[in-house]
């Protein structure tokens, strides 16, 4: 699956981006407060936009356009709002987070994108049925070999704190070998938390200024280290197909997985009406799989005759 880039942005952008990642303060804690931990995982809501909408889509079942409508009127979304709801903006703010967690060089064109125009409010009622939330996700991962860094939907068990993370609110887990697990929580749009970080930015400089000092902070950089691909993750899948109701259909699906050593985790199957012939959606959740071998069996289960459609296919959290 090939990877979707981004756009590069200009300077002032990007560090635009920064400044709103600092309406939670996290940049300072990665610089110097968790320096002495080896941080091992980094999972974060950070766009308070797509996050509103979501949460619309989650508790008032409306649909996506109509979520973005709201979201819109209230100011939390712009006119244009690409680079939210395709995850461009959160890809830049995880290659600042990454890097400063992993101490690697981590571009926006390293991380693996997808955004939220793809969901429906199928997927949140399936979701919640399985006991899961959708959010968009910034995930960046030390494993063996490098580090892994992706911005996706995903579903998340609703006893984690990040599935409980609503409206325009935005948080940063960060996982290390000392401190465990730590959650960074704020809001994540508007005037208000944008303004807080640019003015304490410039109260930081000033108070250097005047007291003629300058603390530097360390950062060094692991050399070697490098961004892995996405089909090199492994985690838990749903995957909603679109298929003829008829007998045969689940084993011919299976047999997909099966043979990309994928193992069926729980079935749901839903009658949904159609023009002529009787159609159904079949919500599969693995367990385990490589993503490359997801991929795999997904592009066999095209080429069945009884398959309509892949819906939608979204990772697990957790």
């Amino acid at each position: 699956m090939a990877l979707n880039k981004v756009d590069k942005l200009p300077e002032e952008a990007l560090l635009e981006r920064m400044q709103r990642i600092r309406g939670i303060p996290i940049i300072a804690p990665l610089k110097r407060d968790l320096l002495a931990n080896r941080i091992t995982a980094l999972t974060a809501i950070i766009n308070g936009t797509t996050n509103y909408i979501l949460t619309a889509m989650s508790k008032g079942g409306g649909s996506f356009d109509d979520a973005l409508r709201d979201a819109q009127r209230l100011g939390y979304a712009e006119p244009d709002p690409t680079n939210d709801v395709e995850g461009i903006d959160a890809t830049f703010k995880l290659a600042i987070l990454a890097t400063l967690s992993f101490h690697v060089d981590v571009h926006p064109d390293d991380i693996y994108r997808e955004g939220i125009t793809k969901l429906t409010g199928r997927d949140f009622e399936y979701a919640r049925e399985m006991g899961y939330a959708i959010k968009l996700l910034a995930m960046a991962r030390r494993v063996e070999g490098g580090v892994q860094a992706r911005v996706h939907p995903a579903l998340v068990p609703q006893h984690e704190l990040l599935a409980n993370i609503d409206g325009v609110l935005n948080a940063v887990q960060v996982e290390g070998d000392l401190m465990n697990r730590v959650l960074f929580q704020g809001p994540g749009a508007g005037s208000l938390p944008t303004a807080s970080a640019v003015v304490g930015d410039a109260l930081d400089a000033a108070v250097s200024i005047s007291n003629r000092v300058y603390w530097p902070h360390s950062f060094r950089r692991d050399s070697g280290v490098k961004v892995l691909p996405m089909s090199s993750v492994r985690t838990r899948y749903y995957l909603r197909i679109a298929v003829a109701d008829k007998p045969g259909v689940l084993a011919h699906l299976a047999a997909c997985l099966g043979d990309a050593q994928i193992s069926i985790a729980s079935v749901l199957q839903k009658e949904v009406e159609g023009d002529g012939d009787a159609r159904a959606e079949i919500v599969i959740m693995t367990h385990l799989a490589q993503e490359a071998d997801v991929q795999r069996a997904l592009d066999r289960m095209r080429q069945l005759p009884e398959v309509a459609g892949i819906e939608q296919v979204l990772r697990v959290f957790g």
